[in-house]
């Protein structure tokens, strides 16, 4: 993939966490689990034994990460 930034090629990852990997509206942190909040959009669920994964594409010319979204997402 291409970066929209600066035309660079990216490189494809992910982004993991123990606990879900999720965006929320505003810049307010919050405790809890993020799909209690409206609006939310919910990256990635937590698997108990796994954690949660996201891809991710990195430009490391302009420091920005690229991560597309689906209903159920599959790092396959």
């Amino acid at each position: 993939m291409k970066c929209p930034y600066c035309s660079n090629e990216m490189e494809l990852g992910i982004i993991q966490s123990p606990h879900e990997i999720a965006w929320k509206k505003g810049l307010e942190r919050t405790k809890g689990r993020a799909s209690s909040y409206d609006d939310s959009v919910i990256l990635s669920g937590t698997d108990m034994f796994s954690g949660s994964a996201v891809k991710a594409s990195n430009c490391r010319i302009c420091k920005k990460i690229i991560i597309s979204y689906t209903a159920s997402p599959d790092l396959n």
